[in-house]
């Protein structure tokens, strides 16, 4: 009866060196495997923050880079529109000019005589012409002036 009793008290002995030791073993590959997990995901996280930082300049960059073309091209449309009010002041002081020259070639008959009709029509070609020219610019300069943003 001895010997059996010290055989069952080794086997419940060997049973629970082997359940703990199953347990123990469970433990460290768990244990290694958030290890592992946890070095990755600080890993990630690291990254995550770089490209973060990256993207904010990035959007910096093209905040800034957006914010200087409209300055660069309003200057640009500002020399236009001014290179167009001159051009157009001068057609506005060619017209008028070339009005008064008419005014006065007909209080002075000069343009009398056979060829009256034909040198009027030929003036009067002119003077549209260059109102045609003058409606144009004015259109350019109203495209040109303020847009909506």
């Amino acid at each position: 009866m001895g010997n059996t009793s010290n055989w069952e008290f080794a086997a419940v002995v060997a049973a629970v060196v082997m359940g703990l030791s199953g347990l123990l073993l469970f433990s460290l590959i768990g244990t290694i495997g958030s290890w592992r997990v946890f070095r990755l995901a600080s890993q990630s996280a690291r990254e995550a923050e770089a490209a973060s930082t990256a993207v904010q300049d990035l959007a910096r960059q093209l905040a800034a880079k957006e914010t200087m073309a409209p300055a660069a091209q309003l200057a640009a449309a500002a020399a236009d529109v001014g290179e167009l009010r001159r051009q157009a002041s001068a057609l506005l002081d060619e017209q008028s000019r070339l009005n008064d020259a008419t005014r006065n070639l007909v209080e002075a008959r000069v343009l009398g005589g056979e060829d009256a009709s034909r040198q009027l029509q030929e003036l009067d070609a002119a003077v549209r012409r260059l109102e045609d020219n003058l409606g144009r610019v004015a259109a350019a300069v109203a495209r040109l002036g303020p847009r909506p943003t």
